[in-house]
């Protein structure tokens, strides 16, 4: 099913991002871990996602840089 959030806290792990501000990702970007601290004793925030094929980049989304953006996103 594909349904549109506006915040973090609304994704779940197996989410698929498909777009952002109706930019579409040109990768897949998986949700590996729900809104949560960084690291552990961290106080920091954030969705951490799989890391794409041949990116060795960590991806994670902070709420302050993405609550109220329009993410498209597909969900089983």
């Amino acid at each position: 099913m594909k349904i549109t959030v506006t915040r973090l806290a609304d994704l779940r792990r197996g989410d698929v991002l498909l777009a952002l501000d109706g930019k579409r990702y040109a990768k897949r970007l998986v949700v590996d871990q729900e809104l949560g601290p960084i690291g552990a004793g961290s106080t920091v925030r954030g969705v951490r996602f799989e890391t794409p094929a041949g990116s060795g980049i960590e991806w994670v989304f902070y709420p302050g840089q993405m609550d109220g953006r329009r993410m498209d996103i597909e969900r089983n």
